[in-house]
């Protein structure tokens, strides 16, 4: 009898040690999401009055004629704009660039926090486009009282803000990719480092890195060629083998590994692209030879070489009806038509300007997602509305991205 009861206790005692971790992961852009306190800053400057500098082709503050106010002028070319604090000013749009007053901004922020305490369950939170950890402990629940926070410092305005639970586990690290923003470049043709959290969860060892990759160079389907000599392709072309070369060393020490974030890329068409992955039509498991572009970025980093760093590009589902995800299938297949991008933008669908297709989470060997990860809906908060001349009924989209969210076990 007391070997039976021995044996009972090391079985029960002896799976429960074996069970997977489980953890709750989501990434979300924000869309240049500020702290209240930069953001009455950001209006007060957006609302003066600049006019143009023909000689230089920057704008200065004046009231001379011919004048323009913020709001309606590429920010980066005032003089003087502090792009490490302060987003362009026609971040939001609606018929023309939104007169952003300070009252709306902060309802926004509401919206914002009662979306992630209602619609958000998850463990981890990786943020992109925020201008650092206040800007997200505003909008948290309990004031971010109950989180930690990885943050990206310096740099420019759009930063990352890796979020996480307090009672989830033991930070290990928290370092900023630096590689990933290609340090040789120019300033001009510098885009965004990446952010790297490693934990221990019971015992073991969850390393996710959030990144916000370089825009405008979308799906082999649109003419993004990542191959090709425009200058938005060019650069994240450049990122292929930092972004590789972090995931290979991340896996290095027996961590768990996700990616995550805004790639600002269509892995899936990559993925359904019948052209060879590099030009020079070999496999990807090998070295480039000098001279040889990469067509694919997932197809490059997540080679299957080593073992332990072979990513994969988590199911995607969207939380919207059947004729949504109808949809939502089709984009990872082809290019939507504008009419069907705006139906799935809109408030009946996910309710976001940029609804699929740049945003994805990839998971190495040793994780499993409990179903596909979810595109969350917005619905009718994805919307700006410019508002009456006092601002009163003003109303700012909570962000042009929808959260995704998965369930992992490792």
């Amino acid at each position: 009898m007391i070997r039976y009861l021995a044996a009972c206790l090391f079985v029960l005692f002896g799976s429960t040690a074996a069970l997977a971790s489980q953890v709750s992961i989501a990434t979300w852009n924000l869309g240049w999401h500020m702290d209240l306190q930069t953001a009455e800053h950001w209006i007060n400057e957006c609302s003066k009055n600049y006019v143009e500098d023909t000689a230089t082709g920057k704008f200065k503050p004046s009231q001379e004629a011919g004048f323009k106010p913020g709001w309606d002028i590429d920010a980066f070319k005032i003089d003087g704009w502090d792009v490490s604090r302060l987003p362009v000013c026609n971040v939001y749009f609606a018929g023309g660039s939104v007169r952003v007053n300070l009252e709306a901004y902060r309802k926004r922020q509401e919206q914002i926090a009662n979306f992630i305490s209602r619609s958000v369950p998850a463990d981890i939170i990786a943020f992109q486009e925020v201008s650092g950890e206040q800007a997200i402990s505003e909008v948290l629940p309990n004031g971010g009282a109950d989180s930690d926070f990885c943050p990206v410092t310096g740099y420019k305005v759009q930063r990352l803000v890796i979020a996480w639970k307090k009672t989830l586990g033991e930070k290990v690290s928290c370092a900023i990719e630096d590689a990933l923003s290609l340090p040789s470049n120019p300033d001009d043709k510098r885009p965004r480092p990446g952010l790297a959290l490693t934990l221990k969860i019971d015992g073991k060892l969850l390393r996710s890195m959030d990144v916000h990759l370089k825009s405008s160079c979308g799906s082999p389907f649109d003419g993004g060629n990542i191959e090709g000599s425009g200058k938005d392709c060019t650069i994240l072309q450049q990122q292929i083998d930092p972004l590789e070369s972090w995931i290979e060393g991340a896996a290095a020490d027996g961590a768990k590994i996700v990616l995550l974030g805004d790639f600002n890329r269509n892995l899936w068409h990559e993925l359904r692209d019948q052209r060879p992955a590099r030009t020079d039509a070999r496999g990807t498991s090998s070295q480039r030879s000098a001279g040889v572009l990469s067509r694919s970025l997932i197809e490059e980093v997540a080679d299957g070489q080593p073992a332990a760093a072979d990513l994969k590009v988590l199911d995607e589902h969207c939380q919207v009806g059947d004729a949504g995800q109808a949809l939502c299938i089709q984009a990872e297949i082809r290019d939507l038509t504008t009419p069907e991008t705006q139906l799935l933008a809109s408030e009946n669908y996910l309710g976001c300007r940029n609804p699929v297709g740049l945003d994805h989470i990839l998971v190495g060997p040793g994780i499993n997602s409990d179903g596909p990860a979810e595109h969350l809906s917005s619905g009718n908060l994805g919307a700006n509305k410019a508002g009456t001349p006092n601002g009163k009924d003003q109303m700012l989209a909570i962000s042009d991205h929808c959260p995704m969210i998965a369930r992992l076990n490792f």
